[in-house]
């Protein structure tokens, strides 16, 4: 949930006047700063990808070394198997209207963004069905008497925005004095019967969030909250949001980018590194003068390091945890819940095995009136989802899905499943810091040696383009001036 205070207005003053160079971070320009120096790349992700491209900015050697046999990492939009030329995004899928980075970037490479359409949800908790109007009563047991009659903006103030200014600017990961002692113990959903919400608010609020509530920390939610306070619009790229790791590539330069080449061994010496990558078949080493790490921690704990970096962060890596989520996509005939008047991105919230149901309708190109919808579950429910074999997934997810959308069988043109947690080159969706965890935020980004980390699980915007790109740009920076030649 994001509360808002930028207007229409003032946001697209900060897109269209603030210039390019200024949203991120003076990364432009730079001129031969690195002196050829060689810093090899490993993963090609959108964090890998704006390293690369910083650090071709300021004059070093770029090589990226990516196991996948394409770009973008948990960027990735499919294209096949839908009708009309529709598609569908199996990993991100948002970009808010604080995320600078990428709406720098999206015009750089002249990117066009399509805003999200506003709408009202279907509501399915506990079976009950119904869609809310602000001022009425919610239709269901259990609330407290200040709920009953209380909008979700209104509640979510209560436990949430009144109390952010206690949190003070978590953007580089650092809370007040206090905060993390106070805190870090304590599940976010937790922290919200601590303000006064009750059980069945909780299933509200977990059918709007995900449940990923139940199990996420609250200095990692209430980071969250804090950096992304002033979201007001939600936005995706034309044409999929694939379409920014594929440019950053270009740009890059393709044949700087090595695709298929699977990591296996990193070793550093006190002035250089050797990085040793599987293709085909075959071993082949690269020598760099850096090294930028932005492989999801599961994965890099499968690969050799020699020598082993400091025990902190081998532990770091070794117990990250990175939130399962699965997809259902289905394509539908028609949009046939707009008869009802449902509409917007969330176009049903519910607290069943099938969680959220999203609506990428609108962002398709093209004059067809076929619909895009997913199933989006995390956590327990992705878990549940994704022990089934492929084959009765769909069955699942149709099963689940007509308890409130009862013509979906008859509506469903064409379906496409994925699990991130099954993914080998990612091994879950994104980086959740859990309950007394909070120590290995910092340990995360730290550097070790000739090592640099990038990717959103060194980043306070986890879990999104910003911060794969916040953390990209981030490295770029560490690497100059640590031969003393930062631009900046």
């Amino acid at each position: 949930m994001q509360r808002s205070r930028l207007s229409r207005r003032s946001v697209m003053e900060l897109f269209s006047w603030t210039s390019t160079a200024a949203l991120l971070g003076c990364s432009v320009g730079g001129g031969d700063t690195g002196g050829g120096r060689k810093v090899v790349v490993l993963g090609a992700g959108v964090a890998g990808l704006a390293a690369a491209y910083e650090l071709q900015k300021r004059g070093f050697e770029v090589t990226v070394l990516e196991a996948r046999d394409r770009v973008g990492g948990r960027v990735w939009t499919v294209r096949e198997g839908f009708e009309d030329g529709q598609f569908a995004e199996i990993g991100a899928v948002r970009i808010g209207s604080t995320h600078v980075n990428v709406l720098a970037y999206a015009k750089e490479f002249d990117l066009e963004l399509i805003e999200f359409p506003s709408g009202e949800p279907l509501y399915f908790i506990d079976g009950q069905r119904f869609m809310y109007k602000e001022g009425e009563a919610w239709p269901l047991m259990g609330l407290s008497a200040d709920e009953l009659m209380t909008d979700l903006g209104t509640l979510s103030s209560r436990y949430v925005y009144d109390y952010i200014d206690e949190f003070g600017d978590p953007s580089q990961g650092e809370f007040p004095d206090g905060i993390v002692e106070k805190y870090d113990d304590v599940v976010w959903t937790d922290y919200l019967k601590m303000r006064g919400a009750s059980d069945e608010f909780l299933k509200i609020y977990a059918s709007t969030q995900g449940s990923e509530v139940f199990t996420i920390g609250t200095l990692a939610w209430m980071m969250a909250e804090a950096i992304d306070y002033d979201w007001e619009f939600t936005y995706a790229i034309k044409g999929g949001n694939d379409r920014l790791p594929i440019a950053m590539a270009e740009a890059v330069g393709m044949d700087n980018v090595l695709l298929r080449h699977k990591v296996v061994k990193l070793e550093t010496r006190e002035t250089s590194a050797t990085v040793t990558a599987e293709v085909d078949g075959a071993e082949v080493t690269f020598e760099a003068d850096f090294v930028v790490c932005t492989l999801p921690f599961p994965v890099l704990a499968k690969v050799v390091v020699e020598p082993r970096f400091a025990e902190d962060k081998m532990e770091t890596i070794q117990n990250a945890f990175l939130m399962n989520a699965g997809r259902g996509y289905i394509q539908t005939n028609t949009r046939f819940w707009k008869e009802e008047g449902i509409g917007g991105r969330q176009i049903a919230q519910t607290n069943s095995p099938v969680e959220r149901y999203w609506d990428l309708s609108e962002l398709q190109e093209g004059d067809s009136q076929k619909g895009m919808i997913v199933s989006y579950t995390m956590d327990k429910n992705a878990d549940a989802y994704c022990g089934l074999s492929q084959a009765d997934r769909e069955e699942y997810t149709m099963v689940h899905t007509e308890a409130f959308f009862p013509q979906i069988r008859e509506e469903r043109v064409a379906f496409f499943h994925y699990c991130w947690r099954e993914d080998e080159f990612a091994l879950g969706a994104w980086t959740d810091t859990l309950p007394g965890r909070w120590w290995t935020f910092a340990v995360a980004r730290r550097i070790e040696g000739r090592v640099h980390f990038a990717g959103e699980h060194t980043s306070a915007w986890a879990g999104w383009i910003e911060g794969g790109l916040e953390s990209g740009k981030r490295v770029a920076r560490e690497i100059a001036e640590a031969v003393g030649t930062d631009a900046e």
